[in-house]
Formats: structure tokens, sequence, C-alpha cells
């Protein structure tokens, strides 16, 4: 876990998610299409890459009656969320190998983790295992790339301040059918996987053998062990799928 904490605790980064990503204003478009849709009056939600527990302070401003545990790999994150959010929980640990039981939770969140993690298919499969209804994800997708791109040709120059130390992060660039057919491989099958989302240019601090990429957000509906069927209704993605 500490090669992939390192970037993430120095303090440039720190400091930018402290000052960052802490209100409803804050959010994307897409982010808001389907948030408020899976958020209820005391639901159980576990944040997946939590920094300092913005998405916390976000998610109650939705829907204030929330049971909420965020986790993040960065230690001085999680001293920031706990100093600034006793209320919430906070648990410093990694996305592949979640300290919870099963269906321990209504939602199962994860933003800006998966665009820089290549790991994605352990993350969602823990991220799955402990959800019992929804499991809410953002990615960078791309059609007929084969896989997830090569940290050492796809990658984000950590910038923060505006100055670039020499620290980088993979810019992770994932296949759209290989994440759709993966999400309905899942046991139990989903219910449901819904998405919406937009091309966008890829950022200035990226080098990457690609100039644009659709920023994808992902909902699965968890279903039951018997459950034979998943409605996929992909049509806010401006990518066409092969699966559903």
């Amino acid at each position: 876990m500490a090669e992939y904490a390192e970037p993430w605790s120095k303090p440039d980064a720190v400091d930018y998610y402290a000052r960052n990503r802490q209100e409803e204003s804050d959010l994307y478009p897409s982010e808001k299409v389907f948030l408020s849709r899976v958020l209820f009056p005391g639901a159980k939600v576990l944040d997946v890459g939590c920094a300092s527990g913005g998405f916390f302070n976000i998610m109650r401003s939705i829907e204030p009656a929330i049971d909420y545990t965020g986790i993040d790999i960065a230690e001085p994150s999680i001293e920031i969320a706990r100093e600034r959010y006793p209320e919430a929980k906070f648990v410093v640990t990694d996305g592949v190998d979640i300290p919870f039981d099963d269906n321990d939770f209504d939602l199962v969140h994860c933003t800006s983790v998966l665009v820089i993690e290549p790991r994605y298919q352990g993350i969602i499969k823990e991220m799955h295992r402990v959800a019992n209804r929804f499991v809410l994800v953002d990615m960078r997708l791309l059609k007929g790339i084969g896989g997830v791109t090569d940290p050492k040709d796809s990658y984000y120059r950590i910038e923060f301040d505006g100055e670039f130390d020499g620290t980088t992060v993979p810019y992770v660039i994932t296949d759209a059918d290989e994440v759709v057919n993966f999400i309905l491989s899942l046991e139990p099958k989903p219910i449901a996987l819904r998405g919406t989302g937009y091309f966008h240019d890829v950022a200035a601090a990226a080098r990457t053998p690609y100039s644009q990429v659709c920023m994808s957000v992902l909902l699965i509906q968890k279903g039951a062990p018997n459950n034979n069927r998943t409605e996929v209704d992909l049509g806010g993605l401006p990518i066409e799928f092969a699966a559903g």
C-alpha cells in the first residue's frame, strides 16, 4: 500500500484535497446524475478514496441522515478528515482489501480513484462485495484500446502547486467494453448497470497517446444471489458498447 500512498501523502496533494471537492457546488454535472438517487435517510455509505472527507460534507448536504465511513491510503488526509468531521468514521486502508463484511453498505462510492489506479477490477470487486445495494464509480473509458493504459505511456504529472517535482501517477484509461463485460461478470450478477458521461480533452499535466477521453460515471445495482439478468442502460454515455 505504501507505494500507492506516497504521492497522495505529500503536503501539496493533501492540501489540495483539503481545499477542494468539499461542497455540492464542486460536483461535475455527471456526478450529480446518480448521487441524489442513491442517498436516502439512514443510508450506510462507504466512500473509497475519501481524501480529507469532502464527500461526507457533499453527501450530507444532499441527505443529512447518512451513516458515513471513508477510507483512503493517505494517512495525513485521514487525520484531517477525522478532525473536521468527528461525526463520521475514517479508516486508513487500500481499496483492494476493504476491511468490512459482505453486504455491509447501502452505497459504496468511489470518485477520482479508478482514473489513477490500474487495479480497477480488484477494487470494483471489493466494492461490490461490501455493497448491498449500489456501487457508484467514475472512470476514463475509450473504445477499442484493449485493456488498461500502461503507466509508462500514460501518466499524470503531479503539479498541485503549479510546479512539477518529478512525481507521476498513472493516468488510467480503460477499454470501455472490457469494463462493462467485467461488471456484468460480477457475482452475484448486478440487477442493473447504468452510465452517464462525456468526452473531454486530456488534462494538460497528462502524458498519454490519446487526446480525448470519455469521463464516465457508472452505477452498479447489486443483485440477489439468484439473479440471472442485468438491465444495461448506457445511453447516457457517448460510446457505442458491444455489451448490453
